[in-house]
C-alpha cells in the first residue's frame, strides 16, 4: 500500500483569506510515544507461564453473565451506574487503587451532561519505574441488548487480567480501565486519553479488549487476529511475538483487512499513543448489537476469550518487567556531522550504534558524532544496549532516518517553480516532479485519485536550519489547500484525521504548530516561530495521518505552495556588512544544474552579473526581478552571482553540477 502527502503548486482563487496564528490553542502539544521501542522476548518465563495458567473460564463466564443480566447498559442508564459500582468493588477486592474518571458526553439529551457512570480506573503502581504506564482497557456500556460479546467479554478479560497481575510486583505501573460511552463513539476513552496527553504521561502501550468471545462454529481451529495503525506498528510486532511464544496452539495473526473500525484504542492513537484493538472481529458476529448477543450465541467461545486474556497478561507482564531498549533515539544534522543521542538505559554497560544496518561503533556515552557523512545522502541509524551483567544485546531502539544536508539559508522562499529545494526530497518517499503539468513536491503518487485507505501515514520534512539568538519576529508562511476526510463521523474526524504542521529542535519531540482537517478553499497561513529563537537546530515537517481501517477509503489531499521563512532582522556575522538596500540574496537550488531561483525580496528590477573564479564577468542581465534565472550556458564549476541596483550590491557563490 502506498501512502501519500504531496505538496503541489496551487492555482490561487480570486482572493485568499489570511490567517495569523501566533499560538496553537486548539490541540494538545503532548509528546506521545509513537517511536516507543520494545524488548525482544524469545524464551518463556516460567512465572509468566504460571500467571496465564491461572486464567479461569468460569470467572470470565460469571462476569459476562452478570453484565448480560443487566440487559441494556446504555452509558446514561442506571445499569451503567450499577456496572460502574460493581467494577469498583471488583478492583478494590484485588487491592488496587481505584477511582472514577467522570466526563461529559455531547450525545446526551442535555448535550454535554456529565454522566453519572464514568471510567473506572484501577492502578497498580510500579516499583522501579512508576511513571512509565501500561494500560489494559475495555468498554462496559452497550446500547442495544445484553452485550455479552460487546463488550461484557472484554471487560471480563480486563477483570481477570487485574485479578492475576495484582498478585505480583511489576517494575512499571499498570492501569486497568473499563470505559463508559464507547458506543457514543469512544467518548469516555477520548476524555481519558486527552487527560493523559494533557499530563504528558509516558504510556508504553494500550491493550484494548473489545469483543473477545465470538468465533464461527464452522471453523474448527480458533485463532486470534488483531490490527494496528502506523502509530502502533512497533507495539503490534511486540504483541504478536509474545502472544505466539506463549500460545503457539492458538496463533495470533494480523487482520486480513487492516485495523479495526471503531474502538477505544483509536482515542489513544489520536494523541500518538500506541494502542491495539484486542478482539477477533475478523469474522463478523451475527449477534452484533442484537438481542441475541448472549452467552452461547453472541459470546459462543469462551476458550477464545481465555486465550485473548492470556495473551494480554503475558504481553503486559513481560513489558512491565523487561529490560527495555534505549529510548528516544534521534539523529540530527550539524554543519559537518550527524549527532546521535538517546536516553540512559538502566543496567547497561555500553551501547552499540548501527548505521544503514551495519555496526558503526561502541560507546559508553549516550551520544556520538558521526563525521563519515556526505551531503544529500540518506542515512538510517539505531542503537542497542549491552546488559551490564549478561552482556546480551538489547532489541534495537527506534530507527531514525536522516537526510544529511547543509542548513537552509534564511530568509528562505520556494514557489516550487523549479524544484523542491529545501525539502528532504529522498526522505520517506518524498519526491519532486509534475502532476498534470504543475510543478509539485509529492510522495509516491500513483495517479490522480485522491481517495486513500483510512489507515494512512506520510511525512514530508523540510531541511534544518539554526535560528540565531538575535533573530527578531521570525515567521513561517505558506499558501495551502486541503481536502482531508477520514472516519465517517464528522465530530471525530477533526480529532482523528488531519495534516499536522510540526517542529522540532531535537528530533525526539515534535511540537504541533497547526492542524488542518476537513475541506478548505485556498488560503494563506502565517505562524510565528519566535518560541524557537536561539535553537541551533530547527526543523519543520508536514504529517498527514489517520488511523482506522485499510478497507475504508476517504479523501486525503494537502497542497502547499509559496513557503517563506523570514524575519524582520537577522544580524549575524558577515551579514552585518551587507548593503542595507538588499535584504538578502537567496539562491536555490545550490548546487544547481541549469536553472536557479533568485530571491532578493526587492520589489523593483535589478541587474544580475555572473563571474567565474577568475573574476571575469561571463553573464549579465540588465533588468531582472525575483524568479528563475537560466544558467544552462555555463559549464560545471564554481561561480559568483552579483545583484546590484543604484550602487548597492550583494553577491553569493553558486556551484553548477
Amino acid at each position: 500500500m502506498k501512502v501519500i502527502i504531496f505538496m503541489k503548486k496551487i492555482i490561487l482563487l480570486s482572493f485568499t483569506f489570511l490567517c495569523l496564528h501566533l499560538h496553537a490553542q486548539e490541540f494538545i502539544d503532548n509528546k506521545g510515544n509513537r517511536n516507543q521501542s520494545y524488548p525482544s522476548i524469545t524464551t518463556i518465563n516460567s512465572s509468566v507461564q504460571n500467571m496465564i495458567n491461572q486464567v479461569n473460564i468460569n470467572n470470565l463466564m460469571s462476569d459476562i453473565r452478570y453484565m448480560q443480566n443487566l440487559d441494556i447498559r446504555d452509558a446514561q442508564s442506571p445499569a451503567a451506574l450499577q456496572t460502574q459500582n460493581w467494577l469498583i468493588d471488583k478492583f478494590e477486592s484485588f487491592g488496587l487503587d481505584v477511582s472514577v474518571h467522570h466526563f461529559s458526553c455531547p450525545n446526551t439529551p442535555a448535550n454535554g451532561d456529565t454522566l453519572q457512570a464514568g471510567n473506572v480506573v484501577a492502578i497498580k503502581r510500579g516499583t522501579e519505574h512508576p511513571n512509565q504506564y501500561i494500560i489494559i482497557s475495555s468498554h462496559y456500556d452497550h446500547q442495544s441488548g445484553p452485550g455479552a460479546d460487546d463488550n461484557a467479554s472484554g471487560t471480563a478479560g480486563v477483570i481477570e487480567c487485574a485479578r492475576i497481575i495484582s498478585q505480583i510486583q511489576t517494575k512499571r505501573t499498570i492501569i486497568f480501565v473499563p470505559f463508559n460511552a464507547e458506543e457514543y463513539w469512544m467518548v469516555g476513552s477520548y476524555a481519558f486519553a486527552e487527560k493523559c496527553a494533557i499530563e504528558n504521561l509516558n504510556i508504553l502501550g494500550v491493550f484494548n479488549l473489545d469483543m473477545i468471545a465470538y468465533f464461527p462454529d464452522t471453523i474448527s481451529n480458533i485463532e486470534m487476529r488483531t490490527g494496528y495503525s502506523y502509530i502502533s506498528k512497533n507495539l503490534f510486532d511486540y504483541y504478536v511475538q509474545v502472544a505466539n511464544l506463549y500460545l503457539p496452539s492458538i496463533p495470533t495473526l494480523q487482520f486480513s483487512k487492516g485495523d479495526s473500525y471503531g474502538g477505544d484504542h483509536m482515542s489513544f492513537n489520536a494523541f500518538e499513543y500506541p494502542a491495539l484493538y484486542i478482539g477477533d472481529i475478523e469474522y463478523s458476529n451475527p449477534c452484533y448489537h442484537r438481542p441475541c448477543d448472549t452467552l452461547g450465541d453472541g459470546a459462543n467461545n469462551l476458550n477464545l476469550a481465555k486465550a485473548f486474556t492470556q495473551a494480554t497478561i503475558a504481553t503486559v507482564t513481560e513489558l512491565a518487567n523487561s529490560w527495555l531498549p534505549p529510548q528516544n533515539f534521534s539523529a540530527i544534522s550539524d554543519i559537518s556531522n550527524v549527532t546521535l543521542s538517546w536516553d540512559t538505559t538502566p543496567q547497561t554497560s555500553k551501547y552499540r550504534l548501527y548505521k544503514d544496518g551495519l555496526f558503526l561503533t561502541e560507546t559508553t556515552s549516550t551520544s556520538f558524532e558521526d563525521f563519515e557523512v556526505m551531503e544529500n545522502e540518506n542515512y538510517e541509524y539505531f542503537v542497542k544496549a549491552i546488559h551490564v551483567e549478561t552482556q546480551e544485546e538489547s532489541a534495537p531502539s527506534n530507527v531514525d532516518h536522516l537526510f544529511f544536508t547543509s542548513p537552509l539559508e534564511l530568509p528562505y522562499f520556494n514557489d516550487f517553480e523549479i524544484d523542491s529545494y529545501g525539502f528532504a526530497v529522498e526522505k520517506k518517499g518524498c519526491k519532486w516532479g509534475k502532476i498534470s503539468g504543475i510543478n509539485s513536491v509529492f510522495s509516491n503518487i500513483a495517479g490522480e485519485d485522491q481517495n486513500y485507505s483510512d489507515n494512512y501515514l506520510n511525512i514530508v520534512e523540510m531541511n534544518w536550519f539554526p535560528i540565531p539568538n538575535n533573530t527578531e519576529n521570525i515567521t513561517l508562511q505558506f499558501s495551502y489547500y486541503h481536502n482531508i476526510i477520514g472516519i465517517s463521523s464528522q465530530s471525530w474526524n477533526h480529532k482523528h484525521t488531519a495534516c499536522f504542521l510540526e517542529a522540532t529542535t531535537d528530533r525526539k519531540t515534535w511540537h504541533k504548530l497547526a492542524r488542518f482537517s476537513g475541506v478548505s478553499s485556498s488560503q494563506k497561513y502565517i505562524i510565528s516561530l519566535n518560541q524557537f529563537i536561539g535553537s541551533p537546530f530547527f526543523q519543520i515537517r508536514f504529517r498527514l495521518e489517520s488511523s482506522g481501517a485499510w478497507d475504508r477509503y476517504y479523501t486525503k489531499l494537502m497542497m502547499i505552495d509559496d513557503i517563506r521563512i523570514d524575519s524582520t532582522k537577522i544580524s549575524i556575522g558577515i551579514q552585518q556588512n551587507k548593503p542595507s538596500y538588499f535584504k538578502d540574496l537567496v539562491i536555490s537550488p545550490n548546487p544547481a544544474i541549469d536553472k536557479i531561483r533568485i530571491t532578493t525580496f526587492q520589489e523593483m528590477p535589478y541587474q544580475i552579473s555572473v563571474y567565474n573564479m577568475a573574476g571575469i564577468k561571463i553573464l549579465h542581465q540588465v533588468s531582472f526581478q525575483d524568479g528563475v534565472f537560466d544558467l544552462s550556458s555555463l559549464s560545471k564549476g564554481i561561480y559568483f552571482i552579483q545583484v546590484s541596483q543604484n550602487g548597492h550590491q550583494i553577491a553569493k557563490k553558486i556551484i553548477i553540477q
